[in-house]
């Protein structure tokens, strides 16, 4: 489980899928002040993320933002105004999705063939 610093978001792992052969996904839910928003964050309720969290940073470290590595659509939860942002890919995320980190107003995504940056201020 992942919680925000503040207490009120909580990203759960609750399942595990395979989908496909060696398409290893987490099954989450998406809790805020205790209620389920999974099908409302999650495009499609799909609500699988990527296996690899060995180096995934769930929030920024001023608390304004929440990272959701989330397969094919990963978004960002704004927590003053809980609004999302998806950030755009290519490809499917969970092959390549290596690691995120929040520096200096950026969400930087490092995927295998690309990094995304994502500036913070423009949200």
């Amino acid at each position: 489980m992942y919680k925000s610093k503040q207490g009120n978001i909580e990203l759960k792992i609750v399942g595990y899928d395979e989908p496909n052969n060696g398409r290893e996904l987490h099954v989450e839910e998406l809790f805020i002040n205790g209620k389920n928003f999974s099908d409302e964050y999650f495009k499609n309720k799909w609500n699988r993320l990527n296996f690899n969290l060995n180096e995934f940073q769930f929030e920024s470290a001023d608390y304004k933002f929440i990272f959701v590595p989330a397969e094919g659509n990963s978004f960002l939860i704004n927590t003053e105004s809980l609004t999302a942002t998806y950030i755009s890919y290519k490809g499917v995320s969970t092959v390549s999705f290596m690691k995120n980190e929040f520096i200096d107003g950026f969400l930087i995504i490092h995927c295998l063939d690309e990094k995304i940056n994502e500036n913070l201020n423009d949200l």
